[in-house]
């Protein structure tokens, strides 16, 4: 049985030495030991979050972080030949124009339009006075509950009998 990714390998917190964290809680732990240590100043590598340095160290540490390779993996890709780069003339394009239009024109009632601006805004309220839904009376005060609830109380019951 293998051990999950980042389970196996225990890192220094760089805030308090005697801190040893496993690799995929450090970024939580240096969120909440950061707090503790507000008189330390530290730099964010820029190729890892967790890795935070002295500013005086931080030249050095972008020169020899491990974490850079997969920057500059991804920023100077590695082929073997010239020949794995297609040629502009080798490239297809599409100079067709487009057949069929995705959108309908047809001026049907029953279809929805995202365009009509003259479309009244939803109303959640409104709604919800209508439909079967439960609703709370949230920041007001005791007698404004009771009379709430006592008028959603009829509100329901009006609606069972339309029903």
């Amino acid at each position: 049985m293998t051990t999950p990714l980042g389970y196996d390998e225990l890192l220094q917190c760089p805030f308090e030495k005697a801190h040893r964290v496993q690799a995929h809680a450090m970024s939580k732990h240096l969120f909440k030991c950061q707090k503790n240590h507000r008189n330390m100043k530290f730099i964010t590598c820029p190729f890892n979050g967790t890795h935070r340095v002295a500013a005086d160290d931080l030249k050095i540490h972008v020169a020899e972080c491990k974490d850079r390779g997969v920057l500059d993996t991804y920023k100077y890709p590695i082929s073997t030949s010239a020949a794995n780069v297609p040629s502009p003339a080798d490239l297809v394009y599409n100079t067709r124009p487009p057949t069929g239009s995705s959108v309908s024109h047809n001026n049907n009632v029953n279809e929805e339009c995202w365009d009509n601006m003259d479309a009244p805004a939803y109303n959640p309220e409104v709604y919800c006075a209508k439909a079967k839904v439960i609703r709370k009376a949230t920041l007001k005060t005791p007698s404004e509950k009771k009379a709430f609830y006592e008028s959603e109380r009829l509100r329901l019951q009006d609606l069972k009998l339309t029903d």
